[in-house]
Parts: C-alpha cells; structure tokens; sequence
C-alpha cells in the first residue's frame, strides 16, 4: 500500500498534472496499487482526473486546484489559442469585458487587471490567461474571454474534467 500523500506531494510539484506512467515511476510502486491510491484520492476530493485513456492526467487538488479551476484555465488556453489566430477577437473581449464591468461593479479589481492586459501587447495578455498560479485563477473567475470559446470545445473541456465517483 502507497500513502496517499505521497501520491499527492508528487502531483503538486507538477501544476500541468501527470500521467499515472510518471506518477509510478516516481513512487516506484505497480499500476494497481496507484489506481487504488488515485480512486481513494479522486473520490475524497483531493485528486482530479483529465482526460481518458492514455491521455488521462492527475491534478493535486489540496493546493487550491478544483476542477473547476483546472477547467477555466483549460477554457482560457482554448481562448488564448483563438486570440493567437484572430487578434481581432480582442474587440470582442472588450465588449464583453465593458458588459461585465455594467453586471458586476464589485469585479472592479479583476476588470481593471483585464483592462490594463487588453490595452497592452498580446504576450502578457496570452500568459496571464493560461498562467497555472492562484492569482491567475483568481483573475480568470471574471474574465471577458469566456466567450471566445466555441460550444463545442466547451463541451470537450467539461466532459474531460468529470470527476470519478
């Protein structure tokens, strides 16, 4: 038997999430016994699976990573992409982002952020959106690139980041 805050130690050095492959490697311990180590995580909250199959990957959840931190900044990678082929969606971003400054005055503080990003050039912009830190998950809760994203892929982010029961 592994102790399951092995497990998560291991997964919290790694704020992409890692593979099982990688995560056995690590701890040195069989397929089986990670699975049962992973299905005790994932089902007490402390772990979220993405992904299926060979794809599948582990994300630590005690350092303030839930699922659905992990699927805005999935949501905002897919929008970063779409601002790297069309820059001309920033207009839209604008708009979306004077829509909510009229819906949610007290966002001010993140709107603003937003704001000082979209006025500036497109690096800074692209790395705060996909950024895996607190701080940008904590920005990405009131963002105006949402929008960008189309159905379909949004549907593909959400069923990716179900959680196992």
């Amino acid at each position: 038997m592994i102790d399951p805050n092995k497990v998560v130690q291991v997964l919290m050095t790694e704020p992409q999430g890692l593979g099982a492959p990688s995560i056995r490697r690590r701890l040195g311990v069989t397929q089986p016994t990670l699975w049962r180590a992973l299905d005790k995580l994932i089902s007490t909250g402390r772990v979220v699976r993405e992904g299926r199959a060979r794809a599948t990957r582990y994300h630590a959840a005690d350092h303030g990573l839930g699922i659905a931190a992990l699927r805005s900044r999935r949501m905002h990678e897919v929008a970063a992409d779409q601002l790297i082929r069309r820059p001309a969606l920033l207009e839209k971003a604008r708009e979306r982002l004077h829509f909510l400054r009229q819906a949610n005055p007290h966002g001010a503080v993140y709107q603003d952020r937003w704001a000082e990003l979209l006025g500036g050039p497109m690096e800074p912009l692209l790395r705060e959106m996909t950024e895996p830190s607190e701080r940008a998950d904590a920005l990405r809760r009131e963002s105006p690139f949402t929008t960008l994203v189309p159905a379909g892929e949004r549907e593909r982010i959400f069923e990716s980041l179900r959680r196992a029961v």
